[in-house]
C-alpha cells in the first residue's frame, strides 16, 4: 500500500493551534483583499502524486447539480411505464444509435458520443447533507439525520484531498478551486458538510470563488487597477510582512513565510490573472456557454485548468429558487420547473464545455464529471422524505440514479449499468459513492489506497471504494 504522511506533525500543529478571534482581527488587514483565513486554506505541505495503471486526466471539473435531478426524466428514461411513472417528458435519440436522453437535452443529444452515462449509481439515504457528504468524501456521514454545517471532524472533500495531494510546486493557481458558492439551502443557516478541509485541516479547503453583486468572478484579490500605482505592492508587502510577525508569535514562523509566498504569488501571478479574465474570451465562445451563471461558471472552470487548477467545482448557483422546492430539489412543480428553469442552461452550458475542450484538445485530459446528491422517485407525488413533495413534485431517491462522466479514458458514447423498468433500483453492475469517488482519484493519478495523517495524527485512507474500470 502506497502512504503519504507527513514528514511531522509540526507544521498541522501550528495552523490547529491558532486563535480564531485574533485571526479575525489581522485577517481584516488583508493582502489585496485576500483574506488570512482564505490564505490559511492554501498553505497546503506539497504531496507527491504516484501514478495509477489508468490515471490519465491532469484536472478534473466537477458539476455538482445541488437538490438531486431526476434520474428518470433526464438519462434513464422509462417511456413503457405507467404515466404516473414516466411523467411528461418524452426520450429523443442521441447521436449514438440505441441510446436516448430527455427531449429537453437537444443538445447533449447530439453530443452523447463524448459523454458516458452511469445509471446505477445508489446509497441508502434520503438526506441532502448526508447524500453530498458521501458523493464527495467517499464516507458515511457520521450525522445521518441532521443537515449538518461543517467541523473540523469531517471527512476531508475530494477538493481537499486533491489539494493535499498534490505534486504543484507554485502557488500561481490553486490546486483546487470551488464556485460560486458552497452548497447550501438558502433556509438553512449554515453550508453543508463535506466540500472542505475537516480532518485535514482547512488548509486543504479548496479556493471559495464568489460573485460580487453584479456576478463578476473575478476575485477581491486579485482586481488591481492598471497602472498599478507606484510602491503599492511593496507597501502592501510590508503590511503583510507586518501581520506574519504579530501571527507567528503564537505559531511556527515557517507556515507564515508560506504564507507570504502564497499572497504575493497569487496577486502577481500574470497566470491567475489571465485565468479569471472572461472578456478576454471571444464573444462566440462566451455566448456558446449562455450569459448566465452555469455557463460563465463552466467557462471560468475551463480557463482554469488550462491555467493548472487540477480540481475545479462547479457548484449550482442561488437561481432564487422558492425554498420549499428549491434548485434541483423539485418536489413542486418538477416538469416545468426542469424543462423552463433547470435543462435551458445546464444543456447549453455542459454542450459548450465539451465541445471547447475537443476542440483544444484537452478533453482526453480533463475529467468532466456530473452529479447530485441522489435522484427522485420513480412515481410522481410519492412522498419519501420531505412532505412538501405535491402531486406535480418527485421526492429524495437514493436508490438509483444517474451520473454523467466524460474525458480522460471515460467511453464516451456508452451507458453503464441499468434499473429495473421504473428507475427505482439498480439491476445491474451497482456502483456507489465510494466507488465513484476512487475512480475520480484514480483518474487524477491519486493512488485510491493512499493514506494521510490527520491533525490529530490518525492515519486515513484517502478512499473506502474500488476504481469502476469498467467506465474506462
Amino acid at each position: 500500500m502506497i502512504q503519504f504522511h507527513y514528514p511531522n506533525t509540526s507544521e498541522t500543529n501550528a495552523s490547529a493551534g491558532l486563535n480564531r478571534r485574533s485571526l479575525l482581527h489581522i485577517g481584516s488587514l488583508s493582502y489585496f483583499g485576500l483574506g488570512i483565513d482564505q490564505l490559511l486554506a492554501q498553505s497546503t505541505e506539497q504531496k507527491p502524486e504516484k501514478n495509477f495503471p489508468f490515471g490519465k486526466a491532469k484536472s478534473c471539473i466537477l458539476i455538482f447539480l445541488f437538490g438531486g435531478p431526476s434520474q428518470i426524466d433526464l438519462f434513464d428514461m422509462k417511456p413503457d411505464a405507467p404515466l404516473e411513472f414516466r411523467g411528461e417528458f418524452k426520450p429523443i435519440d442521441t447521436n449514438v444509435p440505441g441510446i436516448q436522453i430527455c427531449e429537453h437535452l437537444p443538445l447533449l443529444s447530439q453530443r452523447m458520443d463524448k459523454f458516458q452515462i452511469l445509471r446505477s449509481m445508489h446509497h441508502e439515504h434520503p438526506r441532502h447533507g448526508w447524500g453530498l457528504y458521501y458523493m464527495l468524501t467517499g464516507q458515511k456521514h457520521s450525522r445521518p439525520d441532521l443537515d449538518a454545517p461543517p467541523t473540523p471532524d469531517d471527512f476531508p472533500g475530494i477538493g481537499a484531498l486533491v489539494s493535499h495531494f498534490s505534486s504543484q510546486s507554485t502557488h500561481e493557481i490553486p490546486p483546487a478551486i470551488t464556485l460560486p458558492r458552497w452548497n447550501r439551502f438558502l433556509d438553512l443557516p449554515s453550508d453543508y458538510a463535506g466540500e472542505r478541509g475537516g480532518r485535514l485541516g482547512q488548509a486543504a479547503t479548496p479556493w471559495l470563488v464568489k460573485p460580487d453583486l453584479s456576478g463578476n468572478l473575478i476575485p477581491e484579490a486579485l482586481r488591481i487597477e492598471t497602472p498599478i500605482a507606484p510602491g503599492r505592492i511593496a507597501d502592501r508587502a510590508r503590511l503583510l510582512e507586518s501581520i506574519d510577525r504579530q501571527i507567528a508569535k503564537s505559531a511556527e514562523s515557517d507556515v507564515f513565510g508560506s504564507l507570504h509566498s502564497l499572497a504575493r504569488g497569487l496577486v502577481t501571478s500574470p497566470k491567475a490573472r489571465k485565468a479569471f479574465a472572461l472578456h478576454e474570451e471571444p464573444a462566440h465562445v462566451r455566448q456558446s456557454y449562455g450569459n448566465h451563471a452555469l455557463g460563465q461558471g463552466l467557462l471560468l472552470s475551463r480557463r482554469l485548468v488550462e491555467a493548472g487548477t487540477k480540481l475545479v467545482q462547479v457548484n449550482w448557483h442561488n437561481d432564487g429558487s422558492d425554498v420549499k422546492s428549491p434548485f434541483w430539489d423539485t418536489h413542486k412543480d418538477n416538469f416545468n420547473s426542469l424543462k423552463n428553469k433547470l435543462l435551458p442552461p445546464f444543456d447549453q452550458s455542459l454542450s459548450a464545455l465539451l465541445d471547447d475542450l475537443d476542440s483544444r484538445g484537452i478533453l482526453d485530459e480533463t475529467l468532466v464529471v456530473v452529479m447530485g446528491e441522489f435522484g427522485r422517485t420513480p412515481r410522481i407525488g410519492r412522498v419519501v422524505m420531505n412532505a412538501a413533495t405535491d402531486a406535480s413534485g418527485r421526492d429524495h431517491w437514493p436508490n438509483a440514479y444517474s451520473v454523467l462522466l466524460a474525458g480522460a479514458g471515460i467511453k464516451g458514447g456508452s451507458v453503464y449499468g441499468s434499473t429495473d423498468n421504473r428507475a427505482a433500483y439498480v439491476t445491474d453492475k451497482p456502483v456507489s459513492p465510494p466507488d465513484l469517488h476512487s475512480t475520480i482519484l484514480a483518474l487524477l493519478g491519486i493512488h485510491p489506497g493512499s493514506e494521510f495523517k490527520d491533525l490529530k495524527g490518525q492515519i486515513l485512507k484517502s478512499s473506502l471504494g474500488e476504481p469502476v474500470k469498467g467506465l474506462f
